[in-house]
């Protein structure tokens, strides 16, 4: 069989990568099987000397490899049981993987049994072919050029490679193919067909069976950009990094400079945004800290373009802190990075001139960290600055095993004010090896606290005076004070159990990708306790031994509480015992259609965003849908009352909040509406912008 060269060295690479993997042991090698199978061409007879190749399905490194009889059929044997991935590649066709998959992350795995042989077999693609000539502006061919397809839907690419006379031919599958090509030997950057730099930009040609597609494009000519670095006091910049690339964000080159503080590099023709970096240093031409501000540079194909440029010259920014609402100067305080250890006052050096964002923090949390954007700093010069930090409250307490009163580390706590509860993205803060846990900086308020173990052994519970519960209504409430540590209770911790279940639709039918949770969580984010599998099956865990209301949610339906019912406070809670699992199986129904419009005042439509729909009694999530044509439309369990909250775009700009009307009086309130037990409701939101 002849093998091109790019597929001897394809397949050298894998021998490579065969050779340093570890080696099987004897009890491996015994319990070994085998991948057998026929390959046949589109039109049905056998593929002969075709290569096939086995591939690891975690790692995709190469395992083993053999090729087609000329019957097409083909063995390997000595595999250790487990998946695979099975590659074919013909010599005059790209390559394809099981089952008819164009790429090796999109192929089915074959898995070997011990003793046993699998059947791989498969039937290469139907191709089509692109051919085409490609010349400079002279008209002259370019020979040796790499000429690459990219399927728009599954990302395989196909390629091939010009001849003398700067034509190509190349087979690929039926699809649609985005053509690119690097015209600068040397320099990877990628011109699109037709003249593009950008891929959106591209022509999407489409390839069919046995069809060729001729395509014919000129390269860009390439012009040079180079230029010069130097410090701020005019030496050499030498070793600097340059970034190089389009305003669409497409690379044209990176580079560095020589011993001079020099650069040049061949270009495709187009407008760049110029980058420095010089160790922690980072700039942009011309003199500007951001790329927003920056100064394109036009390259022009056969013309030469240079630029020079300095690295800012460096000032300081001296900070102090004091409270916000008291006045009184705080004497531990961070400001990027750097701390006052009681002194009051933070120095921070080296900041190019121009406009910065000094970030604040307090290690001791009793204020929350501030963000101060616009700070002026110029070359040489200290910028005085009195920055106001609001104070905040933190909540202490320490966790512990209700059995043996051992400290339990790992534990975090969430803290919710009222009608505020939701299940997090995440960790917030734990508790130490100590069972020590301090959260904050908090605003002042009354807080109830929910902890999640990290630990699968402990339960979750919303934290009470004498252990834990699964109502937030049985939860401690702890007041929390501005400038003070509040101590909590004793959070005890309970051993955890499950709850199981399966979720049918209005027919019975099992529905898939339902989340299940013991709180809601906000659109987007993503949080949710459990999912259900293709059985409609789910299981709740890390639920402490109480009485727990759960609710289950899956579009097009109506989420629903434990019972039927609408909110988690009329909700029948699930009793959960510690290391058993509970059964709660749930049927979803449509629910009450809320729909409407969503505008200003003068008419003009929202263009984008989610409205949110929640239970007047808990805050808690009961619908939320996204705005297509300024409508939006979902389904919400009834009867309930419920506010609405909501995150809009008109143009470029953004609007959130509650939704609110306005009052007899002037006064603005939060607008609530009734959800009937059934039906439909229709409520038009008007949202001022100004």
């Amino acid at each position: 069989m002849q093998l091109t060269t790019a597929r001897r060295a394809l397949l050298a690479g894998a021998l490579v990568a065969a050779l340093v993997l570890p080696g099987a042991t004897p009890a491996q090698a015994a319990a070994t099987g085998a991948v057998s199978g026929r390959l046949t061409t589109s039109a049905g007879t056998a593929a002969a000397e075709v290569q096939v190749l086995v591939y690891d399905p975690d790692s995709y490194s190469y395992v083993d490899d053999t090729s087609t009889d000329a019957d097409g059929n083909f063995t390997l044997a000595g595999l250790p049981a487990g998946p695979y991935l099975v590659g074919y590649f013909p010599l005059e066709q790209p390559g394809q993987y099981y089952h008819q998959q164009a790429t090796i992350w999109t192929a089915n795995p074959v898995t070997v049994t011990a003793g046993g042989t699998t059947r791989a077999d498969d039937q290469l693609f139907a191709v089509g072919t692109f051919t085409g000539q490609i010349v400079n502006t002279a008209g002259d061919p370019m020979p040796n050029l790499s000429v690459n397809a990219r399927e728009v839907d599954t990302g395989a690419v196909t390629g091939g490679q010009t001849d003398e006379q700067g034509r190509y031919t190349f087979a690929t599958p039926p699809g649609r193919y985005v053509l690119s090509l690097q015209p600068i030997e040397g320099v990877d950057q990628v011109q699109y067909v037709p003249g593009k730099l950008d891929r959106e930009s591209a022509t999407v040609f489409e390839v069919k069976a046995d069809e060729a597609t001729v395509v014919n494009e000129t390269a860009l000519p390439a012009g040079t950009l180079s230029g010069r670095f130097t410090t701020a006091a005019g030496a050499p910049l030498a070793d600097a990094q340059v970034s190089i690339n389009t305003d669409s964000g497409g690379v044209g080159a990176y580079t560095e400079t020589d011993a001079n503080g020099e650069f040049t590099v061949q270009l495709l023709p187009a407008s760049y945004l110029v980058g420095l970096y010089a160790g922690d240093r980072q700039q942009y031409y011309r003199g500007k800290l951001t790329s927003e501000e920056a100064d394109r540079v036009e390259v022009r194909g056969g013309q030469q373009t240079r630029i020079t440029d300095s690295l800012l010259g460096t000032g300081s920014v001296t900070v102090q802190a004091v409270d916000s609402v008291s006045g009184a100067p705080i004497t531990n305080f961070c400001a990027q990075s750097v701390c006052s250890n009681g002194t009051g006052t933070v120095t921070v050096t080296g900041l190019p001139q121009g406009t910065h964002t000094i970030y604040l923090d307090v290690p001791d949390r009793l204020h929350f960290n501030r963000e101060v954007t616009g700070v002026r700093v110029k070359a040489d010069r200290d910028t005085k600055l009195t920055v106001k930090m609001r104070p905040g409250a933190l909540i202490s307490t320490t966790v512990l095993d209700r059995q043996s009163g051992r400290p339990v580390p790992d534990v975090c706590l969430d803290t919710f004010l009222p009608k505020q509860a939701k299940l997090s993205d995440g960790y917030g803060d734990c508790s130490d090896q100590n069972g020590k846990i301090t959260v904050g900086p908090l605003a002042a308020g009354s807080y109830k606290l929910f902890a999640v173990p990290r630990d699968s052994n402990y339960g979750r519970q919303w934290v009470g005076v004498n252990g834990g519960s699964g109502d937030e209504r049985e939860a401690a409430v702890v007041a929390a004070t501005a400038g003070q540590v509040a101590t909590g209770p004793q959070i005890r911790l309970d051993r955890a159990g499950t709850v199981t279940g399966t979720v049918t639709d209005p027919a019975g039918k099992p529905v898939e990708n339902a989340g299940v949770s013991v709180l809601t969580a906000h659109p987007g984010v993503g949080a949710q306790d459990a999912v259900t599998d293709e059985h409609g099956v789910y299981t709740l865990e890390r639920l402490g031994p109480y009485a727990w209301p759960v609710i289950v949610g899956a579009n097009p339906y109506a989420s629903v509480w434990s019972g039927n019912k609408p909110s988690r406070f009329t909700a029948t809670p699930v009793p959960v015992t510690a290391g058993a699992a509970a059964t709660h199986n749930v049927q979803l129904d449509q629910g009450v259609q809320l729909s409407g419009t969503f505008r200003t005042p003068d008419g003009t439509p929202f263009t984008s965003g989610f409205v949110v729909a929640h239970s007047v009694d808990t805050g808690d999530i009961a619908g939320s849908g996204w705005l297509t044509d300024w409508r939006y439309s979902f389904r919400v369990k009834g009867p309930q009352r419920v506010f609405f909250t909501y995150n809009v775009a008109l143009g470029d700009e953004q609007f959130d909040g509650r939704y609110l009307v306005t009052q007899p009086d002037g006064t603005r309130k939060l607008a609530q509406f009734t959800i009937p037990a059934s039906g439909s409701v229709s409520v038009d939101l008007v949202v001022p912008t100004s």
